[in-house]
């Protein structure tokens, strides 16, 4: 029998730039620091990190691309980002910046071209899909 390796992936929400953690997307708390996480991940060797900026679509606000070269330029493993995507453009800068791939969620349904040309120019390893479930 094979035995499969288990992958830490943990998932950081960002809102307003600070870390927050949340119980069903909702009752959203203050934990700290992104960078300060990134770098208990680096010790604790993490696979991968994902990154959501959880109120960039909501506010309809672009990724900030100087916290997401901060977070990578901490990160000694893969970084994975998602919130705000809504052009090629900035998932260009996104992948410049650091980041592996793009997690697309509200342009899967509104935009699903942006996550073509996202596989089109970049890859499709380079393209997460995720969907929110209650």
């Amino acid at each position: 029998m094979c035995m499969r390796r288990v992958r830490i992936i943990p998932v950081l929400l960002l809102k307003g730039g600070a870390l927050y953690k949340s119980v069903r997307f909702k009752n959203h708390k203050y934990v700290g620091d992104p960078i300060n996480a990134v770098k208990i991940f680096n010790e604790k060797e993490v696979d991968e990190i994902i990154v959501l900026d959880i109120d960039a679509t909501v506010q309809k606000r672009p990724p900030n691309i100087k916290q997401i070269e901060e977070i990578t330029s901490e990160a000694f493993m893969p970084v994975a980002y998602g919130g705000g995507i809504t052009s090629i453009e900035q998932v260009r800068n996104i992948l410049s910046a650091g980041v592996e791939k793009v997690i697309f969620n509200y342009s899967i349904f509104y935009n699903p071209k942006l996550v073509q040309e996202t596989v089109q120019y970049f890859g499709s390893s380079t393209v997460v899909a995720a969907i929110d479930v209650k």
